[in-house]
């Protein structure tokens, strides 16, 4: 399924401003624990603005492509293609030191057909673990909050609110979070892209 993404981030600066932030936003939903492992050819995708990912959220597991992300002011807009992949398959790839993917899926054909030149190996670059703590405030608004461990244990904090209104919930989130003392910040990266210049250092 393809589709586009428009999704608000923002970041959280330490660990106790996430933990008020958590404590003061109303109609907490759910807590979920979701793996991620970033596949790419020799950075093929990279080179191409795209992004391979394996999301493993027991009982699920998701493949999904982002193609062509744009930044503007904390506001990430990409073109998104998912697929569900069966949770043994997944859990087989995670257990590999640096998987090599050979599940077949739409998300991989479409990944070689959007891709200039051929792909030979999609080889794992680099994983993360992400706690997602889910509020539903309005009907139409779900506020998702994220604590990311990163390789070596660095942490990082983000908020994050998805759909066509991100300037309201902006403002929303800012009146929200200066009640009990919180700054948020505009976020510049995606995780991926946080872990791409973590890796690096």
């Amino acid at each position: 399924m393809s589709f586009r993404e428009v999704e608000l981030k923002l970041a959280i600066a330490s660990a106790d401003d996430y933990q008020r932030l958590c404590e003061a936003l109303p109609g907490f939903e759910d807590q979920q624990t979701q793996r991620n492992i970033y596949f790419d050819d020799q950075r093929r995708l990279a080179d191409q603005r795209m992004m391979l990912r394996l999301r493993i959220e027991p009982p699920s597991a998701t493949l999904t492509l982002k193609i062509g992300t744009s930044t503007v002011d904390g506001v990430f807009d990409s073109e998104e293609i998912e697929d569900p992949i069966r949770l043994d398959r997944a859990l087989a790839l995670e257990a590999e030191a640096r998987a090599i993917f050979r599940i077949e899926s739409i998300v991989i054909e479409q990944t070689r057909n959007r891709c200039e030149g051929p792909l030979e190996s999609l080889v794992e670059w680099g994983r993360l673990h992400n706690r997602r703590r889910r509020y539903r405030v309005t009907p139409e608004m779900l506020v998702e909050v994220d604590e990311t461990e990163f390789p070596g244990g660095v942490l990082r904090w983000e908020v994050e609110v998805e759909g066509d209104r991100p300037d309201q919930a902006r403002e929303w989130l800012d009146r929200l979070a200066s009640g009990v003392g919180v700054t948020l910040q505009t976020q510049t990266l995606s995780k991926s892209q946080f872990l791409t210049a973590h890796l690096k250092n």
